[in-house]
């Protein structure tokens, strides 16, 4: 553990990187599973059920279950191995720090994922930044914890967004 006066110097993120390396895997997994989902449920999820419960909208043939498959089972590993780790890995060789590699990182990977407009970008970058966080949080246990705890909360952000969205449900209240 890093001296009182040294703590007191570090960012935001860097506390936060630190206290996830300090902590259980579990309460690991659950603070920053927490962290990510918690912006998109209160300004996305909830919203839209809202909308959706008094018939503003109506969901006929908005369904297609195999993009949510693959948004919950194939993307976050994919993208875990293939975008996460060689990027990450390159930053932490170069020793960008870790204020740059967090806020640059999540801000390329929320820009990846075109299918959103301004506000679902807006929305859903301090998420990116947590699953940023996490990654090099674990990757001071080991790369192996980084790939895995990653991918993980990456899945079971993906099968919340996926499974709570009103969208997901055809005929839910019909």
């Amino acid at each position: 553990m890093a001296p009182i006066s040294k703590i007191k110097k570090l960012s935001f993120f860097e506390k936060l990187i630190l206290r996830w390396y300090t902590r259980s895997e579990g309460r690991v997994l659950l603070e920053s599973y927490l962290l990510c989902s918690l912006i998109p449920v209160i300004l996305y999820i909830l919203p839209k059920w809202a909308m959706v419960s008094d018939g503003r909208v109506h969901r006929n043939g908005l369904v297609d279950y195999s993009m949510g498959l693959g948004a919950i089972f194939l993307a976050p590993i994919l993208e875990t191995i293939f975008i996460f780790v060689p990027i990450l890995e390159l930053c932490r060789y170069c020793k960008v720090k870790p204020i740059w590699t967090i806020l640059g990182f999540a801000l390329f990977f929320e820009l990846l994922h075109t299918q959103r407009g301004f506000w679902g970008h807006l929305i859903l970058f301090p998420t990116m930044i947590s699953m940023t966080v996490l990654y090099l949080s674990m990757r001071g246990k080991s790369f192996l914890h980084a790939l895995l705890f990653t991918g993980a909360v990456h899945e079971f952000y993906n099968f919340t967004v996926v499974m709570a969205s009103p969208m997901t449900y055809d005929k839910f209240f019909y």
